[in-house]
């Protein structure tokens, strides 16, 4: 076995687990609504608003925005985008939520 052949499978054996993790993000995510459902109205929306399904910021994730409403286990209503969401999402109109 060459030396590039070890490295790329032990590349692929170390990176198994983290894609295991984002798969089941996604899949989690995507149980609090159908994507494929979304009117394209909404799609506009999220797109504009630069919606993430799995926040790149844990300190901005949807859960602990001023205009989310959690509804569910992972899964709550925003405002700003007038729909369902997932908990651990994003979007650019992040606004923390205020200590109280």
């Amino acid at each position: 076995m060459t030396i590039a052949r070890r490295r790329f499978l032990g590349l692929v054996l170390t990176s198994a687990p983290l894609i295991g993790v984002l798969a089941s993000t996604s899949a989690r995510a995507a149980t609090c609504y159908d994507p494929a459902a979304l009117p394209l109205s909404q799609k506009n929306r999220r797109r504009s608003l630069g919606y993430m399904e799995v926040a790149d910021d844990p300190a901005k994730r949807c859960a602990g925005c001023a205009f989310f409403t959690a509804t569910a286990e992972e899964c709550g209503q925003c405002a700003m985008l007038s729909s369902t969401v997932n908990s651990g999402a994003s979007c650019g109109s992040f606004a923390p939520r205020p200590n109280g």
